[in-house]
């Protein structure tokens, strides 16, 4: 459309947006691993840390084995960016859509000029629907990779409960030092 210079020009710009998500992703999926290890619904190995930089050993090294796998089984460009950005907008649409329950849940601090935001709650909304409709259109468009999106994030829905229900039991089968304290005396 836009000639030869203009191909190159978007092929720069492409190179640069992807660039820049791919660093997005490698500064926060690590991150929240190390959360999810925090609260206690991953395992405690997510939690450490290289202390001298800060580094996020184990969260960071499972994240690139599971970059790996996804171009191990992804030949082409084109499959990798529907696949995670199928996952991303199931990812992002669920995450906008929290702040209705968060705002719910405080609603004593509407007041308080903590909660701000010009039409809202449009906004949430339209950024919902936009994920929604590119989910949408990728599954249309590419059902094999919306199907493995899908098993992927069934995979790890499974884990987490796993995870979560050893933790529950974890919790259960401990004692409650309080009150194991005040028994004795």
């Amino acid at each position: 459309m836009f000639g030869e210079t203009g191909r190159y020009v978007f092929s720069i710009l492409l190179f640069l947006a992807v660039l820049a998500y791919v660093n997005v992703l490698l500064l926060s999926n690590p991150r929240v691993m190390y959360a999810m290890s925090l609260d206690g619904i991953l395992p405690a190995a997510f939690k450490k840390k290289e202390e001298k930089k800060d580094v996020l050993t184990v969260s960071l090294t499972v994240f690139a084995a599971i970059c790996v796998i996804v171009l191990f089984f992804a030949d082409r460009f084109d499959q990798i960016l529907s696949f995670t950005i199928f996952l991303d907008s199931i990812g992002m649409a669920t995450s906008a859509g929290s702040i209705f329950i968060l705002r719910k849940r405080t609603k004593h601090l509407d007041k308080t000029g903590i909660y701000k935001m010009k039409l809202y709650p449009l906004l949430p909304v339209l950024f919902i629907i936009a994920y929604i409709f590119v989910g949408t259109v990728i599954a249309i468009t590419n059902p094999e990779y919306a199907i493995t999106g899908l098993s992927v994030l069934a995979v790890f829905i499974v884990l987490y409960f796993i995870f979560h229900k050893k933790r529950n039991n974890k919790l259960e089968d401990e004692p409650d030092l309080d009150l194991f304290h005040h028994n004795k005396s």
